[in-house]
């Protein structure tokens, strides 16, 4: 695959169908993903990877306690006048924001279905960035086999009861980074919608905007 058809097509994929993935293409997702850029190359990473199917229900029901925590809290602050609510959105962010939601709904009612997890996690690394390079490397390389996925962070609330399902040890330093979902996709791939380069740009010094007239994409599915 062309890597800028990987870079712009690797979008959120929550709905996927509940097939199985060949061991193979596992193997290279995570082979793809320690080979990304790690400080001083010190690689104080671990990725466990969950294919059984009595385990993933487990971690479904942590992942919608999870869920449902996090949706009712973050309701409840758009209802404050004094909070970043939906209320001051534009039409357009909240017909996305709903669509998202309805995505992210889904995924938490149908997470045991989801036919592989892949949770990345860290030790030593004060800052916490070195694992997102690597979880981006086995996003990208799953991208490239057809297989859609999706990094959510929710199930970071409740990492004792994770790392009790699992076995992880709590006692030698490892923080849960982020989960990523993986399943051949129910919908279709394409480049997802965001804000022109010039918005969200600046050249040299803060608010000094750039003037590079890029309304499309550079690169077009």
């Amino acid at each position: 695959m062309d890597v800028f058809e990987a870079l712009y097509t690797t979008r959120a994929m929550r709905r996927v169908k509940e097939d199985p993935i060949p061991d193979n293409i596992i193997k290279s997702m995570i082979d793809s993903a320690i080979r990304a850029p790690s400080g001083s190359n010190r690689q104080n990473w671990k990725f466990l990877v969950v294919t059984d199917k009595n385990i993933r229900e487990k971690l479904s029901n942590i992942y919608r306690e999870t869920w449902d925590y996090y949706i009712n809290s973050f309701l409840n602050s758009a209802k404050d006048p004094g909070a970043s609510s939906l209320k001051k959105q534009n039409d357009k962010d909240i017909e996305t924001i709903r669509r998202i939601s309805n995505s992210a709904s889904w995924l938490a009612e149908n997470y045991h279905k989801v036919p592989l997890l892949v949770l990345a996690l860290s030790r030593n690394d004060p800052t916490g960035s070195s694992i997102y390079p690597a979880i981006w490397n086995l996003m990208l390389a799953a991208r490239g086999h057809g297989i859609g996925t999706c990094l959510t962070t929710v199930m970071s609330f409740e990492t004792e009861k994770v790392f009790e399902v699992l076995n992880i040890p709590n006692d030698k330093g490892w923080t849960l980074n982020a989960t990523i979902t993986a399943g051949y996709p129910l919908g279709k791939w394409g480049v997802a919608e965001r804000k022109p380069v010039d918005d969200v740009t600046y050249l040299n010094t803060w608010g000094n905007k750039t003037n590079w007239n890029l309304e499309q994409p550079l690169w077009n599915y």
